[in-house]
Formats: C-alpha cells, structure tokens, sequence
C-alpha cells in the first residue's frame, strides 16, 4: 500500500503543488483515508495499473459528497 500511496500523492502534488497546504485544511478528508479508499478501488478493479489518479480523485469526491 505504500508504493501506492506514495505514486497517488506524487502524481497529485505534480498536477496540484500545494497539495500539502490543500490536505491541512479542517474540511478536507484525512490523506490516509483518501489513499485507502482510492486502494480499495484499484483492489476491487484486480489490481491494474494505470489509473491511479482516477482512483484518486474518485475518492476525493466520494468524500466531499459524504459532507
């Protein structure tokens, strides 16, 4: 889950370099919750590469439409 993780936030940070500064605010979600939904995502889909940041963003917006 790590490499994971650390691809998601890498490929984020290049598309959105404040992403730090972004992830510190009270109404974002927490970023190990976002990277183990946006895992379980690419688990469910066995595992294929190539859509991380899909999975990513799709997690975000799960998240804001919980709010």
């Amino acid at each position: 889950m790590d490499y994971f993780r650390g691809r998601l936030h890498a490929m984020r940070s290049h598309f959105h370099p404040a992403v730090e500064e972004e992830c510190a605010t009270p109404d974002a979600p927490a970023h190990q919750d976002v990277a183990r939904l946006a895992y379980s995502y690419w688990e469910a889909r066995g595992r294929q590469h190539g859509s991380a940041l899909e999975d990513w963003l799709r997690a975000e917006r799960e998240f804001q439409d919980r709010k």
